[in-house]
């Protein structure tokens, strides 16, 4: 997933998007073959490993290499990349193009740690960033951060700290995304609720809200325990306050003790539950046909209800406590740059990176694509916050807990829940039992990892 990979991409489609100044996509299949076999031609591992079509043309200007996500180069984000690029290379006289290469997921991410045939630079999720840094020879970014004054304050600084690291800056804080509930609205209506003015503001509520569709004679909810790591974690995330996350002497900080409310809560919900994973089509398709109250999946589902005409409000996933901790289970993307040991070109590539980062950039991403974006500034704006998705996202990007330790750890720890959760959901395990073989999981991951 995105992801993300954080993020629901077109899985088993890789389109390239050629993308330079005053030219346009190709969408031909003659042309994506050509493009996607230039941009993986050439070059020897480590930093440098440029693609043909990233070399100086007769004039001694750059042609770049952009390695994106599939969607990135598809509707309207290839439209705004595509004019960023234009932008980009009419401000820059020494950039004659960029190429966006458009892969999915398992293909970007194995094409990276290959090492050959390189991009100049790349967006990826953040919890490869450590994998990246030690299979390729990544651009210090810290010249972008230091070139314009407050341009780094702009970025949550928990984003910061995970590219801060050996004394350089090494992505440009990006993509973002929180899981949330979407709420039929006439399914609530059905079951008595005024959801108008009755949000999600504790467990407690969601549960109360559940016995109301239930007793409708409605589905509340899918199972928030199958599916993998996804709905768990965001339940384990709405803990976060009391959760000893880190990692000493190859094991986690975190106490079976913490987790149990986790479990305890997992194991409730599955008595509202219809069965189906939150990422089922049928689960999706009983959402918009009101045979569904609530199913928690990510920003990126909404075109989809707004399509079908679905009544819905947004919510996140609920605290614990009233006014307390919320915001789930953080995924994040970055975008990176290569050094190709030619710093003129390195200096094309930083400037590409600084414009991606720019309060406009993002804004305009976060404006027309719905998704949230690496740059408190520009989430918190009230000219961002146009739509309920991007307040409820602002808001949720406030706290929340990272899926891992961005940049620092190349182990994504939160998954090992989706391997305990269904167990303690049908009563296989206690609660108890599941608390303590996560720990058991987390521990076992690191050790994998060889991280102390």
């Amino acid at each position: 997933m995105k992801k993300g990979l954080c993020f629901l991409l077109t899985a088993a489609l890789m389109v390239a998007s050629l993308a330079g100044c005053g030219s346009k996509s190709d969408s031909s299949a003659n042309s994506q073959a050509e493009a996607k076999e230039s941009a993986s031609s050439g070059g020897s591992s480590g930093g440098g490993a440029q693609a043909e079509a990233g070399n100086t043309t007769e004039d001694g200007k750059y042609d770049l290499v952009f390695w994106v996500y599939s969607d990135a180069v598809l509707n309207d984000q290839g439209k705004l990349f595509n004019r960023w690029v234009e932008e980009y290379c009419e401000e820059n006289p020494d950039v004659n193009s960029i190429t966006l290469i458009g892969k999915n997921d398992a293909d970007l991410l194995t094409s990276l740690m290959a090492g050959v045939g390189l991009p100049d630079m790349f967006f990826a999720s953040a919890r490869n960033m450590r994998q990246y840094k030690e299979a390729i020879d990544l651009l210090d970014l810290t010249p972008v951060y230091q070139a314009e004054e407050g341009y780094q304050d702009g970025f949550y600084d928990s984003a910061i700290a995970a590219i801060s690291q050996d004394g350089g800056m090494w992505a440009i804080p990006f993509m973002s995304y929180v899981p949330i509930i979407f709420r039929n609205t006439d399914v609530l209506e059905k079951a008595g609720i005024d959801w108008e003015n009755e949000p999600l503001t504790t467990w407690d509520v969601f549960f109360e809200q559940c016995e109301k569709v239930k007793a409708a004679g409605i589905d509340a909810t899918h199972s928030w325990s199958q599916g993998g790591y996804y709905c768990p974690g965001a339940v384990l995330a709405s803990d976060a306050p009391n959760l000893t996350v880190g990692l000493e002497n190859g094991e986690t900080t975190l106490k079976a003790e913490q987790l149990l409310r986790t479990f305890e809560t997992l194991q409730k919900l599955e008595t509202y539950s219809n069965g189906m994973s939150y990422s089922d089509a049928p689960a999706s398709e009983a959402f918009k046909a009101g045979e569904l109250a609530f199913i928690a999946v990510g920003p990126w589902n909404e075109p989809d209800y707004i399509q079908a005409g679905t009544h819905y409000d947004v919510q996140l996933i609920p605290p614990y406590e009233e006014n307390g901790w919320t915001g789930g289970l953080q995924g994040w993307d970055f975008m990176y740059g290569v050094n190709t040991g030619d710093e003129g070109r390195n200096e094309a590539i930083r400037g590409w990176l600084k414009k991606m980062g720019s309060f406009e950039v993002q804004q305009e991403f976060a404006k027309v694509i719905g998704r949230s974006v690496l740059r408190e500034d520009a989430m918190d704006d009230p000219d961002t916050q146009q739509t309920e998705m991007l307040a409820i996202l602002a808001d949720g990007l406030k706290c929340g807990m990272n899926q891992m330790n961005f940049g620092h750890s190349s182990v994504f720890w939160t998954s090992a829940i989706g391997d305990v959760a269904p167990a303690v959901a049908n009563g296989s395990i206690t609660p108890e039992e599941g608390a303590q073989q996560l720990i058991d999981g987390i521990n076992g991951l690191y050790a994998e990892a060889g991280e102390e």
